[in-house]
């Protein structure tokens, strides 16, 4: 069976059912219809194009998907949250977060009241972490409301964007001065071992290769090279839509080359859920729960799984690897390392080059002396 694929307009929902979506431009504003079709993908194409010959015509008034009046600032998050379905689980768990908190907000007096959660939000510690927020999380938020207002004026629903860079301006964000000695590394690898063995080959790879954690856990065979002993991201599964390879560290060559065939996953685990006599080893998914307890053990409170990219990312410039292949495996597109190297101070100190000393008077004369 082929895989049924996304296009203009035409979205599938489920067995042979399409969500049709036609919107125009009139006048500067944007008119929309929307309804779910239950048939083949070519008569779902044959609808989209009545849906936008009908709103050409003046036939049919916009779409009820779209109220004609936003009250509520929850009313145009769900209109956002629509338009991006597609988006990642971190980003979706972020937007319910923010509506959770700010949706019931009367989008009338929306701004004022926007602007006194942020004040409260950065006098308050988080629940989870029971730590200040950062000046990261702050912008985030602003970002999500910024974003779902520009949503909202792209599909004409609302004038204007309130939430202004003026009035709402991006806080500065340090970058995270963390990074693990050899002796934490090998505490953690250590723990990682006896309570959490799915997670050994990933977090060593993660040690000393720069990678994301998304694209850790998409990796599959069909990326992997033993010829050249790397590892292929595909541009669909990289944070910048740009493709890169992941070389394979040596330590790590007898792991590759023996995955078992039970999974073309090449991190994985073992499914939990499985008749007993039976094996079945899947994808690592999340392993947030198995991560935290891993460290929480090796007493390491303030590291990060992202982390690991700093750290592996120091090691390659460290060991004499040119920066501009370190970016090109860590796949940044700016030179990120400007804020994320870090080299031990002992490193530095033997990176130093003093000019020879002045010979002293009584050098210079032993010497003209023996001549």
């Amino acid at each position: 069976m082929g895989i049924r694929k996304s296009e203009a307009g035409v979205r599938p929902v489920g067995a042979d059912r399409w969500r049709v979506t036609a919107r125009i431009r009139v006048n500067r504003k944007i008119r929309q219809r929307q309804t779910t079709f239950k048939g083949t993908k070519e008569q779902a194409r044959d609808l989209h194009a009545l849906l936008k010959k009908e709103l050409r015509e003046g036939k049919s008034d916009p779409s009820p998907f779209l109220p004609t009046t936003i009250q509520k600032f929850g009313d145009l998050l769900k209109i956002h949250l629509d338009k991006h379905d597609q988006c990642s689980p971190t980003y979706l768990a972020k937007i319910r977060h923010v509506a959770d908190e700010l949706g019931e907000i009367d989008i009338r007096f929306f701004p004022d009241r926007f602007e006194n959660y942020l004040h409260n939000l950065r006098g308050t510690k988080s629940q989870r972490t029971h730590k200040m927020r950062s000046n990261a999380t702050i912008n985030r938020v602003i970002e999500i409301v910024r974003a779902v207002y520009n949503t909202g004026i792209a599909l004409g629903l609302i004038e204007t964007n309130p939430i202004t860079k003026i009035r709402f301006p991006r806080l500065k964000e340090l970058p995270r001065d963390v990074i693990l000695s050899e002796l934490d590394k090998q505490n953690l690898l250590n723990v990682i071992d006896k309570e959490a063995p799915h997670l050994s080959a990933i977090v060593r790879f993660a040690l000393q290769v720069p990678c994301r954690r998304s694209e850790l856990v998409k990796m599959r065979k069909e990326d992997l090279d033993l010829i050249h002993n790397a590892i292929r991201v595909k541009a669909e599964n990289s944070k910048n839509d740009k493709g890169c390879w992941k070389p394979i560290p040596p330590d790590m060559i007898d792991y590759f080359r023996n995955l078992p065939n039970e999974t073309d996953y090449l991190f994985y685990r073992k499914d939990e859920n499985t008749t007993p006599g039976t094996t079945i080893l899947t994808g690592l998914g999340d392993f947030h729960r198995a991560w935290r307890r891993c460290l929480r053990l090796a007493k390491l409170d303030n590291f990060r799984f992202h982390d690991t990219r700093h750290c592996s990312a120091s090691a390659l410039i460290n060991n004499g690897t040119p920066e501009q292949v370190v970016m090109d495996v860590a796949n940044w597109k700016t030179n990120m390392l400007r804020k994320y190297y870090h080299r031990e101070p002992i490193q530095s100190l033997k990176l130093i080059k003093f000019n020879p000393a002045p010979a002293s008077e009584k050098t210079i004369e032993r010497i003209a002396a023996s001549v």
